[in-house]
């Protein structure tokens, strides 16, 4: 197929190596260009701007970080809808809004998926993510070529918006488990244990899970570098947060939001979500306790 695809970063840069070495023929567009020469250097074509990208093309495919991103890159003056041809499936692989999904797809009488995904990098470059679809049947018939070159598991949620939900029920559960990781690495390095010991004793148990052998190592070490970014997650649990709304209470889901938060204040927002073990450290005393 001939590809567009617009944002070539943690996840999108492996996403369009694997697609380059199918066979298709994607043409990349990057805010920052240096980021995309090693995609050039594979087969990929450059596209200076959102609309050169999205020109004849069969399919054009944002992984952008946020959802004012993404609402830019289509609804803009020289945005995807404006210059797509006709026939052209679009499909937002961000992590984004459902409600922006579904005006998307309301927009275009249904050319526009939304398709985010889960697996990290790591999944990524292996072709082994989880690619949670919504929109019109019919155009995910047509995509999915480009999702199982991408993906081990690729599920049809249902209509436009029901992909970037259930990539939200997803985020909830990283968003838990993380923080459980973090503070079971504190107690185990509160009371003296060898990490190491400990990982090998946990994760073969109904405790383990491929987050834990990802952040366990990278919390020994002492590790902050992404896998996800911190920001990222605080966004998406906010997004979870106003899909729910008042129709359930989520404790747990606003609380790492607030801590993620407080990472983000601290460290910036660019460290990997294994930063929430920095919340686990006793607060340092205030100018009048000392």
């Amino acid at each position: 197929m001939r590809i567009g695809w617009i944002g070539t970063g943690l996840m999108g840069a492996p996403m369009v190596a694997r697609l380059v070495a199918a066979g298709h023929q994607v043409t990349v567009h990057n805010r920052t260009p240096a980021r995309a020469e090693p995609l050039l250097a594979l087969g990929a074509g450059w596209a200076g701007s959102i609309a050169a990208a999205a020109r004849d093309r069969d399919v054009v495919i944002t992984m952008l970080p946020f959802p004012a991103d993404v609402e830019a890159a289509y609804l803009g003056p020289d945005g995807i809808l404006a210059n797509a041809s006709p026939g052209t499936i679009a499909v937002d692989m961000s992590t984004s809004s459902p409600a922006l999904a579904r005006r998307l797809a309301d927009i275009t009488g249904g050319s526009v998926l939304d398709a985010p995904v889960s697996g990290g990098p790591a999944g990524a470059q292996s072709g082994a993510l989880s690619v949670f679809v919504g929109g019109a049947a019919d155009a995910f018939e047509r995509v999915r070529p480009v999702f199982e070159v991408l993906g081990s598991t690729v599920v049809h949620h249902g209509p436009a918006g029901a992909g970037q939900a259930a990539k939200l029920v997803n985020q909830a559960l990283v968003a838990n488990v993380t923080l459980g990781i973090c503070e079971a690495y504190a107690v185990a390095e509160a009371a003296g244990l060898d990490p190491a010991r400990v990982h090998e004793s946990v994760r073969v148990g109904v405790a383990g899970s491929p987050l834990l052998d990802f952040a366990w190592p990278r919390l020994s070490d002492g590790d902050l570098e992404p896998g996800f970014k911190v920001a990222h997650l605080a966004k998406d649990l906010g997004l979870a947060l106003d899909e729910v709304g008042d129709a359930r209470r989520l404790p747990g889901t606003s609380l790492v939001r607030e801590l993620c938060q407080a990472v983000i204040d601290a460290l910036g927002g660019d460290r990997g979500t294994q930063a929430l073990i920095t919340q686990t450290q006793p607060a340092l005393p205030s100018e009048g306790q000392r």
